[in-house]
């Protein structure tokens, strides 16, 4: 009989008419107590679980569903507050040594030695430089003479105040404040305002090159005595006022004197530069 009742009600109705039956027959003790007893919940369990069927098979996968629209953007959130500083570096790589710096040497001038008047002194060089500067002793009484190649500086005016016609002789010193060691082989010579070199109130030529200098500028070479003529009165050409004669007496170690030719009240002046001979 069970087995005809399976047929038409199926594993799982079956199982569901016995729950029913039981149930039934049970019904007296559910009225009294409202609930099934342990044992009869145990008989429920086994029995629906004997002839329950098997899960179905999974079915096909729906649909996708289609997109939510897009949401609002939300607001834009609090500044957050500013981080903790962090730990400090660790100390770089020495850097490379920087290069040597250049050494002075001094090379000793005994005293009686030729250079710097046999008074003695030192000649400086910088490593590497190949320039050396020529440093010579003082004497105790005075400032020694001027040291080779070494240049010195001055001032010279002449001027009359006949009132006579009569052309006379000026003269205006060449004094050297710091004296020459020697005159051997010096040269003297008088560049006029209008850049030529004259002697004995004539132009005899454009100045030499041993006095490349100006009166604003007065320079010489080794071995030259160089006078500058500034301005002076008259005219060079007419003979008037003053015009160069010659050094008198050449040049001595404490300078030299110029001699003019004199118109009455006449002046000149300018500037001179003299070079010591460089040996």
């Amino acid at each position: 009989m069970l087995t005809r009742l399976r047929k038409q009600m199926g594993p799982a109705g079956l199982a569901v008419a016995i729950v029913a039956v039981v149930l039934a027959l049970g019904g007296a003790a559910l009225a009294a107590s409202g609930a099934l007893t342990g044992k009869q919940k145990k008989e429920v369990e086994k029995i629906a679980k004997k002839y329950a069927g098997k899960p179905g098979a999974t079915g096909a996968t729906g649909p996708t569903g289609a997109a939510g629209a897009k949401g609002d953007t939300g607001a834009k959130g609090d500044k957050g507050e500013k981080g903790d500083s962090g730990t400090p570096g660790s100390p770089g790589a020495p850097g490379a040594p920087g290069v040597d710096g250049k050494s002075v040497e001094a090379i000793p001038i005994a005293t009686g030695e030729t250079a710097c008047g046999g008074n003695g002194g030192a000649v400086l060089e910088v490593e590497e430089s190949g320039e050396q500067q020529e440093i010579c002793n003082g004497s105790p009484w005075t400032v020694g003479s001027l040291p080779p190649g070494k240049t010195e500086t001055g001032m010279w005016t002449v001027g009359t105040e006949k009132t006579e016609t009569k052309p006379s002789s000026a003269y205006a010193p060449v004094s050297l404040a710091v004296q020459l060691t020697s005159t051997a082989g010096m040269s003297a010579h008088f560049i006029n305002a209008a850049g030529q070199e004259e002697k004995f109130s004539e132009a005899i030529g454009a100045k030499p090159a041993a006095c490349p200098g100006t009166a604003a500028s007065p320079t010489a070479l080794p071995g030259t005595l160089c006078v500058y003529e500034s301005t002076r009165s008259g005219a060079f050409e007419s003979g008037e006022g003053m015009s160069f004669e010659s050094f008198r007496g050449g040049v001595a170690v404490a300078g030299s004197i110029l001699e003019f030719y004199a118109e009455a009240n006449g002046f000149a002046f300018g500037s001179w530069a003299v070079t010591a001979p460089s040996s």
